[in-house]
């Protein structure tokens, strides 16, 4: 095979792996903005191909000559996005200042490349990379405004299942006071229940090896997640519960109701009860400010990003550089002597 043939062949390559890390990338930043799968591990998997993304991109804009191939493949990148969001004009411009900035990224690094006797893959992908990364924060702060994750509707501000997560430890401590028990999936009079019968609970029912784990204890100041850990006392207590008096919990669902300061119908479940919680206290926060939520969050996602890309372009440029020199090892690229006496860098 001659040298063209091999080159043409490498190109290919590069395209391929621009383009599925392109790929990856769209579908992880579709599932954060439309599913609302905001948990650490989403957010790691989205970085992670981000960063080959950006590492493939530099390569890419770097080693291929043809303008022609560039630019037609930085429309196909871009276009991929549309397999994972809908169709909308503002994103379109979105993309379409993305695009211009891919081509004047990549005009000021094969400046930069021209203009070196010595190659310096960091000196050489500096500007182009940092300008990728700011209108990138531009990007995904304009997805943050039409697409929050903070939703406002007719029953307040819904937050997403993994934000939840995060809040309902400090939440925890101000519905144990009212709910000594509290699974996430359970419903308000479910727990309600539950918690009645731990209270009082039949001993008769529970077998003699039991009740001697308890002799001598009172039910009351026993901590109740701990008694629900036996899964034997939990199945007799959870019987038990469906015979509670339904106008008993219907008081005691008033009184919840009361202290937290939120409607309660008894069908709720406990993280849907946490959400109106939150709901609640970043309305009463936000107060009159709450219609401007979206470029609030936009914009501190723009600063939050901003900050964030400054050492995560420390980590591109690593990346970049081990990969380059493996791809040095493996003569996947050369760095060869050129009539300028300086160094290049080629297919």
């Amino acid at each position: 095979m001659n040298n063209y043939k091999i080159k043409i062949v490498k190109i290919f390559i590069f395209i391929a792996l621009l383009l599925i890390s392109a790929f990856l990338f769209w579908r992880k930043l579709s599932q954060i903005f439309l599913r609302g799968i905001f948990s650490w591990q989403s957010l790691l998997w989205f970085g992670i191909w981000f960063l080959f993304f950006l590492v493939f991109w530099l390569f890419f804009s770097l080693l291929v000559e043809l303008k022609a191939i560039c630019f037609l493949v930085y429309l196909v990148v871009l276009a991929i996005f549309f397999l994972f969001f809908p169709f909308h004009y503002y994103l379109l411009i979105g993309l379409t200042v993305l695009f211009l900035t891919f081509i004047i990224s990549r005009a000021l690094m094969q400046k930069e490349r021209n203009n070196r006797l010595k190659i310096s893959l960091k000196a050489i992908f500096k500007s182009g990379l940092k300008l990728n990364l700011f209108f990138f924060a531009l990007f995904f702060s304009l997805l943050a405004y039409f697409y929050p994750l903070l939703k406002i509707d007719e029953r307040g501000i819904n937050l997403p299942p993994q934000v939840l997560t995060w809040i309902i430890k400090p939440l925890s401590g101000t519905i144990r006071k009212f709910l000594p028990i509290f699974d996430l999936e359970t419903t308000i009079d479910e727990t309600l229940a539950i918690t009645t019968v731990i209270q009082k609970p039949d001993l008769s029912k529970f077998s003699p090896e039991l009740i001697k784990k308890f002799k001598g204890k009172d039910f009351k100041k026993i901590d109740p997640q701990e008694i629900l850990k036996d899964p034997e006392i939990a199945e007799i207590l959870k019987e038990q519960a469906k015979k509670v008096d339904p106008k008993f919990l219907t008081q005691q669902r008033s009184e919840l109701a009361k202290n937290l300061g939120i409607e309660l119908k008894g069908d709720e479940k406990i993280v849907e009860v946490i959400n109106q919680l939150a709901s609640k206290q970043l309305q009463n926060l936000l107060g009159p400010y709450l219609k401007y939520l979206p470029i609030i969050s936009a914009i501190l996602i723009f600063i939050i990003l901003s900050t964030i890309f400054v050492p995560f372009s420390w980590l591109v440029f690593l990346v970049t550089l081990l990969i380059f020199q493996i791809f040095l090892i493996f003569r996947f690229v050369r760095i060869e002597k050129v009539m300028k006496e300086g160094e290049d860098v080629r297919i």
